[in-house]
């Protein structure tokens, strides 16, 4: 009878500890100065069923390899990058779920102040642009423009600096006249770092229109819109308008997508369920960081 007793004692301690241990959730985001970072958190914040741990990676082509591996179990990525993973590796995309979309980013373009034009469009074979390491979100977009109008964006020079490291390398102007930063707006690094050296930088618009015709994903809709960043947004960046303040920068913007891995989700759909109401309790303060402030 005691060893009765002490087997169901034993049994009801495993019970017990094993429900107040939530599922550990490894979420992939991105640069801990752009916004899947800080989104990341504030999801963990909203999140009890599940416990968040946010993963720091170059960006989404990275989170895709990471989740598809099983190094994470879910990931926020830009749209563009399903689109292109799905063609290096159609089985390993079919592994994973759509979540929801967290809200939409710009592909904004920052240039030395003495290249003297306005648009990515005037980008020429004499211009090197940085666009991050293999994997990163820029990277990525900057691969679909190449895809959708080599003529134009293929002869443009590439250098795969990002971060801190690609900015300084824009304001000296010798080696690395542009850099192509895709984030929602407000993210620490164009909020405070970019405006740093607004006397050397300046946005220029990314506002290809025939991005918005190309490419489209599983549900038929296109991946790019056409988009701008409100006069005001990044004062110390933004081209002056014609009478006072800065003026808008047209420019190419897609979703932010946040996509788990269906072997997760089937070891733990309770789990799953209140991860996705944490999501959608933690959307309006995650939209928040998209925002004009």
């Amino acid at each position: 009878m005691k060893k009765l007793i002490l087997a169901a004692v034993a049994v009801l301690a495993m019970s017990v500890t094993a429900y107040a241990e939530p599922a550990k959730f490894r979420l992939c985001t991105g640069n801990s100065q752009l916004n899947y970072f800080k989104a990341g958190h504030i999801l963990k914040s909203k999140s009890s069923a599940a416990q968040v741990e946010v993963v720091e990676t170059k960006g989404s082509i990275d989170n895709l390899d990471k989740v598809t591996s099983g190094e994470c179990d879910g990931a926020f990525v830009q749209s563009d990058a399903l689109l292109v993973y799905s063609a290096r590796n159609a089985k390993a995309i079919s592994s994973l779920e759509r979540a929801g979309i967290l809200y939409q980013e710009q592909a904004h373009m920052i240039c030395n102040r003495n290249v003297n034009f306005g648009r990515m469009v005037d980008l020429n074979q004499s211009h090197t642009v940085a666009i991050g390491p293999d994997g990163s979100g820029a990277n990525t977009t900057w691969a679909a423009f190449v895809m959708a109008d080599k003529a134009r964006y293929g002869k443009v020079n590439t250098d795969t600096r990002s971060g801190l490291r690609a900015l300084s390398a824009v304001a000296d102007g010798s080696q690395v006249q542009c850099a192509l930063i895709v984030t929602a707006l407000n993210s620490p690094f164009m909020k405070v770092d970019a405006q740093k050296l607004g006397d050397r930088v300046v946005l220029v618009g990314t506002d290809d229109r025939d991005m918005t015709k190309g490419a489209k994903d599983a549900r038929g809709q296109y991946v790019y819109t056409y988009g701008e960043i409100p006069a005001g947004t990044y004062p110390a960046i933004q081209p002056s308008g014609t009478v006072y303040g800065t003026k808008a920068i047209g420019t190419i913007q897609l979703d932010a997508v946040f996509v788990t891995n269906n072997s997760w989700i089937d070891a733990h759909d309770r789990e799953y369920d209140a991860l996705l109401r944490a999501f959608a309790n933690a959307k309006p303060e995650i939209a928040k960081l998209a925002q004009p402030q």
